[in-house]
């Protein structure tokens, strides 16, 4: 494990990423934005300014945290989904080209641990079709497939609710860039609605990409 690794495969994309299990000893940080990680989640930098001046650091040659990075403010625990990223590719030689053929397969099985019913009523609400894009993937035999999102994850630390208010219907990339805050959710661009969604929840999630992307 190292963290050029974890930076790619959770697509944080920090010039400058360092791993260490324990979250207590680093190299220093040369670009930014920079992340370190440790065996349970990690904390981004968004600017040289805010490493050097933050007040548990302690810089001299190398980077020093007396309870490690877990134990700060800002730190972010891996999300449920990015765990199963991580434990389902065991090493950085096993990352294909095709990077989103991956994951899509691991969307199939963390769709199954969801409520079934609730997710076949979903996706019979929207026909198999993505709220965000319109797009409906067609698998032959007249059979199509989509996935259920939870607006907020049902996982820990979110511990969200798994009921329709809390789930949209999207398509398999779109459902990745949702679990990782690649993109914010607005009610008034999707492009099909058919049930009530918690503002509540929606807000939650921009507020999370928000924090990601430094904004």
């Amino acid at each position: 494990m190292d963290g050029k690794y974890l930076n790619k495969l959770l697509r944080i994309e920090a010039k400058h990423a360092l791993y260490h299990e324990s979250g207590k000893w680093y190299h220093n940080l040369k670009k930014f934005p920079g992340v370190l990680f440790d065996k349970n989640g990690y904390i981004v930098f968004q600017n040289e300014k805010l490493y050097s001046s933050h007040r548990y650091l302690q810089s001299n040659k190398d980077l020093f945290i007396k309870d490690g990075i877990e134990s700060l403010d800002e730190y972010r625990k891996f999300t449920a989904f990015e765990q199963r990223l991580i434990i389902g590719i065991d090493s950085q030689d096993t990352i294909k080209d095709s990077f989103e053929e991956t994951v899509r397969v691991l969307r199939e099985v963390n769709t199954i641990l969801r409520k079934k019913p609730l997710v076949d009523r979903l996706k019979k609400l929207y026909d198999n079709t993505c709220q965000i894009c319109g797009t409906k993937i067609a698998l032959g035999n007249k059979r199509f497939y989509s996935e259920a999102h939870h607006i907020v994850p049902l996982g820990k630390p979110y511990n969200g609710k798994d009921r329709l208010d809390n789930m949209i219907c999207v398509c398999p990339n779109h459902h990745v860039q949702l679990d990782l805050k690649a993109i914010r959710l607005e009610r008034n661009s999707l492009k099909l609605k058919r049930h009530e969604l918690s503002n509540d929840f929606i807000n939650h999630h921009n507020s999370l990409f928000n924090v990601k992307n430094g904004i």
